[in-house]
């Protein structure tokens, strides 16, 4: 891991939890500002920390579940991952890091977070429960190529193949929103996992059901 990789984890990672979060206040710009990176390289260091998550476990789940907020949400204020849907870095780049999504939640989230999602009461496992519906690409208009779109779509479908229950229920849920803009293929997909996931065998069939429509709550 270089220096410049480890200094952009810990300014993403590095900071005390509680509201208001940190990058509400003046670190935003003495820590983050000051690392100066373009879209490029900030493609390039969130693929790296997607395919090297142990790089994470000095950190406490609640700080990890702050970053992901920080990095992946459109509320952030520095918006690090809008860099995915930008032209002006290579598409290639862009797709390679959104395939490697997969590895982190294979890697880090289905070994940190093992048994029952607790999407409403544990901040680590929200984060990753939101990670699909506060990710900038969606497949929308004005949300990256059709190229991206079908990285994603690949992604999730992954993701819903990881025996987690956590790891899932963020595929799933990514899933419910994606099917407006691509309904056949969401359709498809989870049609797939729950021919081959008996009811009995998970608590997320009923949820799965109702995302494979679109409406799941």
């Amino acid at each position: 891991m270089t220096d410049s990789f480890s200094r952009w984890v810990d300014a993403a990672f590095d900071h005390r939890v509680g509201g208001p979060e940190w990058y509400w206040g003046p670190e935003l710009d003495s820590t983050w500002g000051a690392l100066e990176t373009s879209d490029s390289i900030t493609v390039d260091y969130l693929r790296q920390l997607f395919q090297q998550p142990s790089c994470l476990r000095k950190y406490s789940l609640d700080q990890v579940a702050q970053g992901i907020w920080f990095l992946i949400g459109e509320a952030s204020p520095a918006q690090p991952s809008y860099a995915l849907i930008r032209s002006t870095v290579p598409l290639e780049a862009r797709i390679a890091c959104v395939r490697s999504i997969v590895t982190f939640f294979k890697e880090f989230v289905s070994v940190v977070a093992p048994g029952p999602a607790k999407a409403d009461s544990d901040p680590f496992h929200t984060a990753c429960y939101m990670w699909w519906d506060i990710f900038p690409c969606w497949g929308g208009a004005n949300c990256g190529e059709q190229a991206l779109h079908r990285a994603c779509l690949d992604t999730l479908a992954e993701i819903l193949a990881i025996p987690s229950e956590l790891c899932r229920l963020s595929a799933l849920h990514g899933l419910n929103h994606w099917h407006m803009h691509y309904p056949n293929e969401v359709e498809k997909m989870i049609n797939a996992f729950l021919n081959d996931t008996p009811e009995s065998a998970t608590s997320l069939w009923a949820y799965a059901a109702a995302a494979r429509h679109g409406c799941a709550q």
